[in-house]
C-alpha cells in the first residue's frame, strides 16, 4: 500500500512535467539605419527614403529557406533613416541600399542628380532585435 501511494506523486511529476511547454520566441527583430558616409567615415547624416532590398545570404546545400525569408523583402527608411522588420526565424540576410538625391537650384530646376549605395551583411538573433548601420556613399 506504501509503494502505491509513493507512485501516485511520482507519476502525477512526471506528466507534469512532460506535459508543460516552454514556449520559444522565434521572432527576430532587425533594425537598420541608413547614413551617408564619406571615405568610409560615418557621417552621422540620416538617410531618408533610401530603398533597401534585404535578401539570404549562401545557404548549405542540403538546407532550406523559410519562404518569409527566401522571398526577398523590400522596404524604404523613415524620417528617421530607419527601417524596421521582423522575421520568424534565425537568418543570415544581406542588404542592399540605394538612394537618389536630387539636386535643385534656387529656383527649383533640376541641375544634378546623386546616387548613393551601401551594402552589408546582418545575422538575426532568436528572440532579439539586431540594428545595422548601413553605411551609403556617393556613386561616381
Amino acid at each position: 500500500m506504501k509503494k502505491s501511494l509513493f507512485f501516485i506523486p511520482v507519476i502525477a511529476l512526471v506528466i507534469l512535467l512532460t506535459m508543460t511547454q516552454c514556449k520559444k520566441n522565434y521572432n527576430c527583430g532587425l533594425k537598420v539605419i541608413c547614413n551617408f558616409t564619406t571615405n568610409g567615415l560615418d557621417t552621422g547624416k540620416i538617410v531618408p527614403g533610401a530603398n533597401l532590398e534585404i535578401y539570404p545570404g549562401a545557404v548549405a546545400s542540403g538546407r532550406i529557406v523559410h519562404p518569409a525569408i527566401e522571398n526577398g523583402k523590400k522596404g524604404v527608411t523613415d524620417e528617421n533613416g530607419v527601417y524596421e522588420h521582423t522575421y520568424p526565424y534565425e537568418a543570415l540576410l544581406n542588404i542592399a541600399a540605394t538612394y537618389v538625391d536630387t539636386v535643385k537650384d534656387d529656383d527649383g530646376q533640376v541641375i544634378g542628380v546623386n546616387n548613393y549605395r551601401g551594402s552589408s551583411q546582418v545575422k538575426l538573433q532568436e528572440g532579439q532585435t539586431v540594428e545595422k548601420v548601413v553605411l551609403m556613399m556617393q556613386e561616381y
